[in-house]
């Protein structure tokens, strides 16, 4: 038998994994971007309170996991601890979260989204909305229904693929 080599291995033709076509990778990664790119609109926040695209992700990142430690929000986001740890501190002498000794070592703490904290990240995801609404405006809402149940779907999917990677 003759050993394979690049003139003698045969490879299938490349095919869509599992049904995912280039087209729907593409549309995603855009919508991805264009979700990124959203500012933080100025007129959402209260007097004196200034945030970034980052700040806003690192409320909503608390808000769902709170309390949590610094370390576990650079670990789940793969960022480095001293940058998030300089964004942390702002929000936190902005009075948006709060941050409290680690009962279980009192060398962490943990980081909690304050009521003021809650009162921006409304206000910004209203904000946030409106600029959705205005983007799928036209279309019928059994359209509106389906990309929500279907991009729900996606990201259970991706979280279980994300999970199952994390376990081998």
């Amino acid at each position: 038998m003759a050993p394979h080599t690049s003139e003698t291995t045969v490879r299938p033709a490349a095919t869509p994994a599992a049904g995912v076509s280039a087209d729907l990778e593409r549309s995603l990664t855009q919508v991805g971007r264009a979700i990124l790119r959203l500012e933080v609109p100025t007129d959402a926040l209260p007097d004196g309170v200034h945030i970034n695209k980052t700040g806003h992700w690192l409320l909503v990142r608390v808000f769902e996991s709170a309390p949590v430690r610094l370390s576990e929000i650079a670990d789940s986001s793969e960022l480095d601890l001293s940058t998030i740890s300089r964004q942390v501190r702002d929000l936190v002498t902005a009075g948006l979260l709060a941050k409290v000794p680690d009962p279980a070592d009192g060398r962490a703490a943990l980081l909690s989204i304050t009521g003021q904290g809650i009162e921006v990240l409304e206000s910004v995801s209203e904000a946030r909305r409106r600029v959705l609404a205005e983007a799928i405006a036209d279309w019928s809402d059994e359209d509106r229904n389906s990309l929500a149940i279907g991009l729900l779907r996606l990201g259970a999917g991706l979280q279980h693929a994300r999970d199952y990677d994390e376990r081998i």
